[in-house]
């Protein structure tokens, strides 16, 4: 059985080369690792997307890893498009998206026609392109991690039909870009692309359990230095849980007051992952968490691989 990492998804790519999991792999190394899965997705999404529609006759082709800053994608992803943020259990994010002419032809194909689409692109996607979208997401959730090995498939965690919300046209990281030829027999072709911030890439390839150096204790990759330092990951501290009888959240009107029992012990999680416990104090006049255990101080089965 498969280790399972706890904060970051795992990836066999990196095996071939132990210069990866002892320094942090430079923009090189990790397009040419990228671009080794190129065939393996395809094939993923071939089979994801062409049981979708129903036809194996569907062909995905994606020729090769490209490189960009964010004002190069603002200029070849369509201004309004259908975008989807995923991410995996380690953090990881990818962002998959289709322009409204890409999406209403794979919604044609769906529901049984040839994805012949030459109308002008609508201001806004019907409820049928809606569904087939969000079907379409979950399959190139299973082929991503499908292609990287990873424990489970992609999650959706947001979609925008502005790709400024997810990547900003000033934002400093460079991305992968993996653009995927879609066709139907003789049909005209629709694309997807997927787009993945070279930090996350960093991550991903460079957490393999099988090529990192033995530690005695802590990240001796050093997660305070670049490329992993400047990662942004949403932590949660669960102040208080409560029930409440159907009843009573049915009759909820502005105004209400509902008392909470804080705890004195709180838990601050990375997604489903404790890392932390503290006590709920303030500083500088706000709510603060004064930390009083960190997860990877203690010894147990994770800590010390």
């Amino acid at each position: 059985m498969k280790k399972k990492s706890p904060s970051m998804a795992q990836l066999p790519l990196a095996r071939h080369s132990e210069l990866l999991a002892k320094r942090p792999p430079e923009t090189g190394e990790l397009a040419k690792a990228l671009g080794d899965c190129t065939t393996r997705l395809s094939a993923a999404l071939t089979k994801e997307l062409g049981e979708l529609i129903g036809r194996t006759s569907l062909q995905v082709n994606i020729d090769k890893v490209g490189k960009a800053p964010a004002a190069k994608l603002h200029k070849f992803i369509a201004p309004a498009a259908a975008n989807f943020q995923l991410v995996d259990t380690g953090g990881a994010q990818v962002l998959a998206s289709l322009d409204y002419h890409s999406a209403l032809v794979l919604t044609d194909q769906v529901f049984g026609g040839k994805g012949d689409w030459s109308a002008v692109s609508p201001k806004k996607l019907p409820a049928s392109a809606n569904m087939t979208l969000s079907r379409a997401v979950n399959g190139i959730g299973r082929a991503w991690a499908s292609t990287f090995e990873l424990s489970d498939a992609l999650a959706l965690r947001a979609r925008s039909d502005v790709m400024g919300k997810f990547i900003p046209l000033s934002d400093p990281d460079t991305f992968f870009v993996f653009r995927a030829q879609i066709t139907l027999n003789d049909a005209e072709p629709w694309h997807l692309h997927l787009v993945l911030r070279e930090g996350h890439a960093a991550l991903l390839l460079n957490d393999n359990a099988d090529t990192r150096p033995a530690r005695a204790g802590g990240d001796k990759r050093r997660p305070d230095a670049k490329p992993f330092a400047d990662i942004p990951l949403p932590l949660t501290a669960m102040l208080a849980r409560l029930e409440l009888p159907v009843s009573r959240i049915s009759n909820l009107r502005p105004g209400d007051t509902i008392p909470l029992a804080i705890g004195r012990n709180i838990a601050l999680r990375l997604d489903d992952t404790e890392i932390a416990r503290g006590e709920i104090g303030a500083s500088d006049g706000a709510l603060a968490l004064r930390l009083t255990s960190i997860a990877w101080n203690k010894k147990d089965q994770i800590n010390d691989r």
